[in-house]
């Protein structure tokens, strides 16, 4: 089983986009989170928080 969120809260160069996965590192959530490290877009730049 796994949950996915995603909130936004500010406006202009204060805003903050959180997008939420929670689930077993061995499952779908484990295996998105390794893709999204691997494979980045020209641009973005990945943040990671672990809680």
């Amino acid at each position: 089983m796994y949950r996915i969120g995603e909130a936004l809260i500010g406006d202009g160069p204060e805003l903050a986009h959180v997008d939420l996965l929670i689930g077993d590192k061995f499952g779908p959530v484990g295996q998105a989170f390794a893709n999204g490290l691997s494979n980045l877009s020209v641009g973005h730049t990945p943040l990671t928080s672990v809680i």
